[in-house]
């Protein structure tokens, strides 16, 4: 794929990322699967309304709470595959900084 004029290999990126950074991938889903067990735990007893990110408040307001969280953590990952596939020279740091968000978000969560 060519964007700005320059060649782009989509799954080259993918691949090389999750073999070069599979512990960062690794902490990855398990601090979305904590993140999304935090949020739901939190929000059955405190309410939707508690929630800080809009998106995921929005979300939860539309299709419920599990099913709002859930769609909501997927886009997390969706965003992840595609910031790294787009470049390689970027994914440490784009998965740096979503288990550090997300680390972040589960002990707000709970504590």
């Amino acid at each position: 794929m060519i964007i700005l004029g320059q060649q782009v290999s989509l799954k080259q990126n993918l691949y090389g990322s999750v073999q070069r950074h599979w512990l960062l991938w690794s902490l990855l889903m398990l601090t979305v699967i904590l993140d999304y067990l935090s949020t739901v735990y939190f929000m059955f007893f405190d309410g939707i309304y508690t929630e800080a990110s809009t998106v995921i408040r929005g979300l939860a307001y539309e299709f419920g709470v599990i099913t709002g969280v859930f769609v909501g953590k997927g886009l997390q990952i969706v965003a992840a595959v595609v910031f790294v596939s787009l470049s390689q020279k970027l994914a440490r740091a784009v998965l740096l900084l979503l288990v550090l968000l997300n680390t972040l978000a589960v002990a707000n969560n709970l504590f």
